[in-house]
């Protein structure tokens, strides 16, 4: 009966052998199917993503075209010293009853600035305020305020209240395509 015994065991052993094969076989396998379905799921999202990027490139490109078709070809520093003197006619606008001083054309590199000297009396502080405000608002060329000073008159001024505004308007050139 020994013999029998070894022989069951044997058999037995072999077969938890195999069972334990085919399942670890099969638990591996769906792992990998559920990692394969993933992997497949990603990869489809990709091909999505690509379509859209895609199309996102050339909405780029047909805007990157329309803006170079805005940007004259000769955008060089006269155009550049034309707009700067426009910002200054639109200030002397706005701002009534202020003295201007200007200074000179200054060029470095890609950049054209122009020193400004805002000068006047202040009648209602909020309004004041409201001028710097839009000084600095401006996008092109950009108004760079160095100094603000603000001192009260004396007896002969009636006790008026003056400032002045050092700055300089500046803008720099770009060639077409936007790299420096």
């Amino acid at each position: 009966m020994d013999k029998n015994l070894k022989r069951l065991l044997i058999y037995y052993t072999l077969s938890a052998l195999g069972v334990t094969f085919i399942l670890s076989v099969t638990v591996l396998s769906h792992q990998y199917t559920a990692s394969l379905a993933k992997t497949l799921s990603q990869f489809q999202a990709l091909k999505i993503n690509n379509v859209k990027m895609k199309g996102a490139i050339k909405e780029i490109e047909k805007t990157t075209a329309r803006i170079d078709l805005l940007i004259p070809a000769n955008y060089k520093t006269e155009e550049m010293e034309e707009r700067i003197l426009t910002a200054i006619d639109s200030i002397k606008t706005r701002m009534k009853g202020v003295n201007i001083t200007l200074g000179t054309f200054d060029r470095k590199a890609n950049e054209l600035a122009l020193p400004i000297a805002l000068t006047g009396t202040i009648d209602d502080y909020a309004m004041f305020v409201n001028e710097i405000s839009y000084l600095q608002s401006i996008v092109s060329p950009v108004m760079f305020i160095d100094n603000v000073s603000i001192a009260k008159g004396t007896s002969e001024t009636r006790g008026e209240v003056s400032f002045e505004i050092k700055g300089a308007m500046k803008i720099t050139s770009h060639p077409k395509g936007g790299k420096l």
